[in-house]
């Protein structure tokens, strides 16, 4: 196992100075950090990926290029002659303070495109799942809301029929209440395709408006605000109202102020976990989280942000479905024969599995972490202790490496991020406080950003940047196979 040196990401919306959870957390396990009072702590990379790169603490060689050079390089890539292996994954702690951009994230095929006709705004070519284990109260708006909440929507705040347009409402509609006296519940069905154009039209049509008229916009958000001081909720809960009125004062006049009335509004208690794929609009609101990500920094925005709006491209890529949040939620598995490790394992995802990692004074001679024939990495948010690493996966490569690692026992705290090669045993032999940890992992091979198209930016006005293009709003939805499964 290698201590990590990482990186922090000073994003806008992060929270700042040492009200971050980032900035404490890593202000532990790097002893050279100076934390900024006023500084906006927001990411913590723990990873491969180039916009981010863990280095090993002991020689600052990069993690990728440790990895390629390594004994294990056979069990983590096809081709080992690469100057950089990557994961195919990359951890992060969140601290947010402000809401993040409305935005969604592109599947593999719909990456590929993308960074070929943009390289400077899509630098990869992968796609980013993700998953946010709450570590504080969190609040995420996640997916588009079930369609009855919606029409009760649209039957309640006429300033969303006319942000959305009031004839493609109208079909939404007539296509909504089709689907609720429809017994069929195949995803696949036409009824269920022909909402989700519906709703595409209409999502289209408001981010027209967003682009073209944005005084108008600003107009209606003010209508919104006063629906909601005349008592008018629709299906919104207070909690849902409180949300809209702070994006109303940290964005004002932005389209995204309306996202609420069309997306589930989830609110995570800590210790629990919520996962959505590509082609699923989103937007953290606050609180702090582990993530989990693909390896890929693709991310297509709509509104609430400074930033690179991408309104065409992010209107093809969304999958348009109306699901309830619980589908979102993963719950926690318990390892039978590792009684301190729960596992987050969503549905179909294989870049990504999490580790919760709970040691105490009294079972600290039980804490053994599973072996895994895979790349890990770990970081201790709590406590501190002592972890002995052996081998003990004879078909792993790895394994002779481990008579070099002169010292096999290792003082750990909190703050420590750690690297752990493919088929070692982690014991924690000591344990001087109550540890919590977080350890993701994948089986995949990480994707190959040594061939990243790198673009420097220029000042060209915003209409000269590549576009993506766009089909017909009712046939332009891309035809690739979802990420995710959801229901109307």
């Amino acid at each position: 196992m290698e201590r990590l040196e990482c990186h922090v990401k000073e994003y806008a919306w992060g929270k700042l100075g040492r009200e971050s959870e980032v900035a404490r957390l890593f202000a532990a396990g790097h002893k050279n950090f100076k934390l900024g009072c006023t500084t906006p702590y927001a990411e913590l990379w723990m990873g491969t990926h180039p916009d981010g790169p863990a280095r090993l603490q002991t020689c600052s060689t990069k993690l990728s290029s440790h990895i390629a050079k390594s004994q294990s390089a056979s069990y983590l890539s096809n081709n080992n002659v690469k100057e950089n292996i990557h994961l195919p994954f990359i951890m992060k702690i969140m601290s947010i303070r402000t809401t993040l951009s409305l935005q969604v994230h592109p599947t593999k095929e719909q990456a590929a495109i993308l960074h070929a006709r943009d390289p400077l705004h899509y630098p990869d070519r992968n796609h980013k799942p993700e998953l946010a284990y709450a570590l504080t109260r969190f609040e995420l708006l996640c997916g588009f809301r079930p369609a009855n909440e919606i029409l009760q929507n649209l039957e309640e705040f006429p300033s969303l029929c006319s942000l959305l347009g009031e004839k493609h409402c109208l079909k939404l509609k007539t296509a909504i209440l089709a689907l609720e006296k429809c017994q069929k519940l195949d995803k696949d069905s036409s009824q269920h395709k022909k909402s989700r154009i519906a709703l595409a039209t209409c999502f289209r049509h408001m981010m027209d408006m967003a682009r073209d008229y944005p005084e108008k916009v600003e107009d209606l958000t003010e209508n919104l605000m006063t629906s909601l001081d005349d008592g008018v909720r629709g299906c919104l809960q207070e909690e849902t109202v409180a949300v809209i009125r702070k994006m109303s004062v940290d964005f004002p006049g932005d389209v995204g102020i309306f996202s609420p009335l069309l997306l589930n509004h989830m609110i995570l208690e800590p210790g629990e976990c919520c996962y959505y794929a590509a082609e699923e609009l989103h937007a953290y609101l606050s609180g702090e989280c582990v993530e989990c990500v693909g390896c890929s920094n693709n991310t297509i925005r709509a509104a609430m942000t400074p930033k690179f709006i991408d309104r065409d491209a992010l209107c093809e890529v969304l999958n348009y479905r109306m699901t309830s949040p619980e589908e979102y939620l993963v719950p926690p598995r318990r390892l039978e024969q590792f009684p301190s490790v729960e596992e987050y394992s969503p549905d179909g995802c294989k870049d990504f599995q999490l580790h919760k990692i709970t040691v105490t004074l009294e079972n600290c001679e039980e804490a053994v972490l599973p072996v895994l024939e895979c790349a890990s990495i770990m970081v201790l948010v709590k406590g501190c202790g002592t972890v002995e690493e052996e081998c003990f996966a004879s078909s792993s490569a790895s394994c002779n490496e481990l008579s070099s690692i002169e010292d096999k026992a290792r003082g750990v705290s909190r703050g420590d991020i750690i690297y752990i090669p493919p088929g070692r045993r982690l014991r924690f032999s000591k344990c001087l406080q109550n540890i919590e940890a977080y350890r993701t992992f994948s089986y995949e091979i990480g994707p190959d950003h040594d061939s990243r198209i790198v673009v420097v930016p220029s000042p060209e006005p915003a209409s000269e940047r590549p576009q993506f293009e766009v089909a017909d709003s009712e046939s332009g939805i891309f035809e690739v196979e979802s990420e995710m499964d959801g229901f109307l």
